[in-house]
């Protein structure tokens, strides 16, 4: 990190707290072994992307369990420090059906306030691709939040884009905030200097207990950290960004970011759909010490690391996984292709633990 960076003490953090598998759709692991070992795989390749990148910032992970050999040696010799922290934002009993384990960044930031600096909060699915120095000197004072187009994340012609904005109206609404003019941000990476951690709080408890009183009602509570987060917001300066970080969609009927270029210019690259391909295969390297990971020039890692996560070229695997599911999405209903996820993610298993061996 260069002077002016490092002098902010910049922590970079990551929350994981261990939930059921169903609570993480995107992530299917390998046969016969526990969901939450593909997660471990995943902090190895960013921590360490993230270590070779920033050899001054503190590394921090932010979790409710002790993590198994040898994924605790692997992140101790890459100087991350392991936070044990209580799940108190855990959702309760009928919840949410999906992403309740997202809630846990809200104990995570939390966890960090008061530690001065510039806390940048990511996900296990981020890889870094060069030093931070630009990223934080973009957002300057402000809150530094990842901005993508929620019509490009949903899939076209589905109804949960239309819910998810129902239910951020809902909340702003009750909380007695108008929605007119707000902006909508992507939940993975936000960087936060420490004068904007309790304004942030003070807004994410309000949310979060409107959101347990609508759950005692029998309605639905905001069931993701993007809901907390976009409100909370509003409450400070925010800058977007985009030039640094973006969402690199590698499955079916989602590619809508392609272009090689921009894609190398990044700073961060997000890849939810490669967290049991790209990432499983990259382990191995982010590892070794003696690999390209650690020795490669900046070129070179960005296009070994692109071309394995088929953030710039697709490999083989996924490419057979986009041609399946562009055929069932041109043929069925979402309903039916709810009905056959069960049958990808099989397929995802198997092409997994092929590369395994």
């Amino acid at each position: 990190m260069n002077a002016s960076s490092s002098s902010r003490n910049v922590t970079v953090a990551m929350a994981f707290a261990r939930m059921p598998s169903a609570q993480s759709p995107y992530a299917r692991g390998r046969l016969g072994e526990p969901t939450y070992y593909t997660y471990y795989r995943c902090m190895a390749s960013a921590y360490g992307s993230l270590r070779r990148w920033n050899p001054d910032a503190d590394l921090v992970l932010v979790t409710t369990d002790a993590l198994p050999e040898p994924f605790h040696g692997q992140l101790a010799r890459l100087g991350v420090e392991i936070l044990l922290t209580p799940f108190a934002h855990r959702p309760p009993e009928g919840y949410a059906k999906v992403w309740g384990c997202s809630l846990y960044h809200l104990d995570a930031m939390e966890a960090l306030r008061g530690r001065g600096g510039v806390h940048l909060f990511t996900e296990p699915d981020v890889l870094c691709v060069r030093p931070l120095d630009d990223l934080i000197a973009s957002v300057g004072d402000a809150v530094g939040a990842q901005a993508e187009r929620l019509e490009d994340l949903a899939k076209p012609g589905s109804k949960k884009l239309e819910g998810y904005w129902e239910l951020c109206s809902a909340m702003h609404v009750e909380l007695g905030e108008q929605t007119a003019d707000h902006e909508m941000f992507n939940g993975s990476v936000y960087v936060v200097p420490e004068r904007w951690a309790s304004p942030l709080h003070e807004r994410i408890d309000k949310a979060w207990q409107l959101s347990m009183t609508r759950h005692d009602r029998g309605e639905q509570g905001f069931f993701q950290d993007e809901h907390f987060m976009n409100y909370a917001l509003r409450g400070t300066p925010v800058t977007e960004m985009s030039s640094h970080v973006r969402v690199i969609p590698t499955a079916p009927y989602r590619r809508f970011l392609t272009d090689r270029d921009t894609i190398l210019g990044l700073t961060l690259w997000n890849l939810p759909f490669e967290k049991d391909l790209g990432f499983q295969r990259m382990y191995r390297d982010a590892v070794d010490p003696g690999s390209w990971f650690w020795t490669s020039s900046p070129e070179e890692f960005r296009r070994r690391a692109g071309a394995m996560l088929s953030a710039t070229r697709r490999t083989p695997q996924r490419a057979l996984l986009n041609f399946c599911g562009d055929v069932v999405e041109k043929v069925t209903t979402e309903r039916m292709q709810m009905r056959m996820r069960p049958l990808y993610t099989r397929m995802v298993q198997i092409a997994a633990s092929m590369r395994s061996h």
